[in-house]
């Protein structure tokens, strides 16, 4: 995954945000550890919501609309982890955009987790 990002890494590095906003730079390896921390983190959340017994598709509650806004953030990285699994190449631009799509993206997860954690308590 570190090699799709050597592209998106300046002589600055990579300047991103944290999932609450606050801009924070990072050198590529750095990036490419929390590029791959979200992707995993995103990808537990979805498999816990999927295989969860009261799960249902319904977009109109607030656990189907956090969810849908979650699928829409993670997918500009979903789609570059996807393309370099294949072997296939990515845009720049693809690569460029995770800056922003990946803080997004875990901001989004989070929301889906902390309304799932909601759900179950008594």
């Amino acid at each position: 995954m570190l090699s799709l990002l050597s592209l998106c890494v300046g002589c600055g590095g990579v300047r991103t945000k944290t999932p609450e906003g606050v801009p924070v730079t990072m050198d590529e390896q750095q990036f490419g550890t929390y590029v791959e921390q979200v992707f995993r983190h995103h990808n537990a959340v979805v498999n816990e919501l999927l295989f969860s017994p009261d799960y249902q598709d319904d977009r109109n509650s607030p656990l189907g609309q956090a969810e849908a806004n979650m699928a829409f953030a993670c997918l500009p990285l979903n789609d570059v982890v996807a393309a370099s699994a294949l072997g296939q190449n990515t845009s720049i631009w693809a690569r460029m955009t995770l800056s922003q799509a990946v803080p997004d993206c875990e901001a989004a997860t989070r929301a889906v987790e902390g309304l799932m954690k909601g759900s179950r308590q008594p």
